[in-house]
């Protein structure tokens, strides 16, 4: 095609976009009393006022438009919600109406088109694969088996530190949380064992890191429909493709080595890739490879990104904090004493420990995935219209000061005495979600991230790089499905005793 006739073609559709819009907006304004937003602009509508960090970015918005805001994205209407009330009749008043996922670019190509938990629309096979992961696969019952797993992976990343070379040289937290979070998972998930230099599989490493961060790209597809070709043109679609494309091969790989039983030994421990085999072969099964793959991703980013993420985002806060790290320091050492190294079995003893963990969650939320109204409804006195793209904004929530005094500071002691929990009923608190979407491994995360922050702080006394002072530690958030820290995070580890 000519270059004149494609700037023709262009111009043309851009003509045809406008007026279909126009006859959106003034249907939608005729029939319904739609909530407060900023003015759209011809085809584009509100995309680009969305721009940065998205969670922060709507915030910004709800102090001018209010507490529930109509945006539309390209010609798809969407609302962002910034209230408790409105977050619970969302997720718990209304959770059926609004439980289901939309079918965006990024959710479709990772999920394996909604093979999994996270990203699937709701229904049949969405209950399935989530009645399997909590009842085969993430069940307090399947815990304790994970323990020893967990315990000799963190063992290992604790000696590496202790015997690394130049015991002066600032130990990046940063990679070695993501190391040991994706071993663990790799361990527990697949039966790999790190074998040789602590932490070598940075090519998946490097793979999840990129698809964390395309979460984050605008896809043309979602926003204008019939015009997803143009993805190719802007290399968005290219990107995700071959990141895509190699993650599959990954797990493909996975699958066909737990296929080799011979291979693997018959007397192996099962794990959860050989949890998926077996009941792919069970007679009215409608499981497929598919659904393995999805599940497999749901696993390494809920497994190894998150829990990565909060342990630097606790250490990070314990640096800049050095009143709240020596408490939780004092705690553990009182609590495990010479032993030399923190286990699963003396969790139910570091209370303090716990806290620290609740309020890094708090100020450290991980991004939610969006929901979709399944039918046109009523959220107060507005009309939501059916297919609508929901943001709820739990990071705004968690900062709220209606609902945490002095929200931005990092106080582990405001949990003491409180009844409030993760566990999705108390909607000013929701870092794993709520109702029939919140996160089925709950558990498993947090025993990562419990038992690798309480050896960190137990193994070492933790000291800030010569000539930075606490609060030259930034704060700084990486775009993506999972809130990483921007800048890696750099300690000097002094071994206690």
């Amino acid at each position: 095609m000519a270059l004149t006739d494609l700037l023709l073609f262009l111009v043309s559709t851009t003509a045809i976009l406008y007026v279909l819009f126009k006859k959106i907006l003034q249907k939608e304004k005729r029939k319904l009393n739609l909530p407060p937003g900023p003015k759209p602009i011809p085809i584009v509508g509100n995309l680009h006022q969305l721009g940065g960090i998205f969670p922060q970015t709507a915030y910004r918005l709800s102090k001018i438009y209010g507490p529930i805001i109509y945006m539309r994205m390209g010609q798809i209407p969407a609302i962002l919600v910034h209230t408790t009330e409105l977050a619970k009749e969302i997720m718990h008043n209304q959770d059926l109406v609004f439980c289901s996922r939309p079918a965006l670019t990024v959710l479709q190509k990772y999920s394996f088109n909604g093979c999994d938990v996270a990203a699937a629309p709701y229904g049949d096979q969405w209950r399935q694969l989530r009645k399997i992961f909590i009842l085969e696969l993430l069940s307090n019952r399947k815990l304790p088996f994970f323990r020893s797993s967990r315990q000799a992976e963190v063992d290992q990343m604790i000696n590496s530190v202790r015997t690394r070379p130049n015991q002066d040289s600032p130990v990046n937290i940063s990679d070695l949380m993501v190391r040991l979070s994706s071993s663990i998972v790799c361990r527990v998930a697949f039966g790999y064992k790190s074998e040789g230099k602590y932490g070598e599989r940075s090519r998946l490493h490097d793979l999840l890191e990129v698809g964390n961060a395309l979460f984050d790209t605008v896809f043309i597809a979602d926003y204008f429909p019939g015009f997803g070709w143009m993805d190719w043109l802007t290399g968005s679609r290219f990107r995700i493709e071959r990141n895509a494309k190699d993650l599959d091969m990954f797990y493909s790989k996975v699958i066909e080595e737990h296929k080799d039983v011979h291979k693997r030994g018959e007397d192996h421990e099962e794990d959860f890739v050989d949890v998926m085999l077996r009941l792919c072969k069970e007679e009215d099964s409608k499981l497929t490879n598919d659904h393995i793959k999805g599940s497999i991703m749901n696993v390494l980013v809920g497994g190894t990104d998150t829990s990565a993420s909060t342990v630097i985002w606790a250490m990070t806060e314990l640096a800049r904090n050095p009143r709240v790290m020596k408490k939780a320091q004092d705690e553990l050492r009182s609590v495990v004493g010479n032993k030399g190294k923190v286990e699963e079995s003396d969790m139910d003893q570091l209370e303090y420990l716990k806290l620290v963990v609740y309020e890094t969650m708090r100020l450290h939320l991980q991004s939610a995935l969006p929901r979709e109204a399944k039918q046109q409804c009523k959220l107060g006195d507005y009309d939501i219209p059916k297919g609508t793209i929901v943001f709820v904004n739990s990071w705004a929530l968690a900062r709220d000061e209606n609902s945490w005094k002095n929200a931005l500071e990092f106080r582990p002691e405001r949990f003491i005495g409180s009844s409030i929990t993760y566990m999705g009923n108390d909607f000013q608190f929701i870092p794993f979600g709520a109702g029939r979407r919140i996160c089925p491994g709950i558990n498993f995360g947090l025993a990562t991230v419990h038992i690798a922050l309480a050896n960190f702080l137990y193994a070492f006394d933790w000291e800030l790089p010569p000539g930075l002072k606490e609060s030259d530690i930034d704060l700084d958030e990486a775009p993506g499905s999972v809130t990483y820290k921007k800048n890696p995070l750099y300690l000097v580890a002094r071994k206690y005793k």
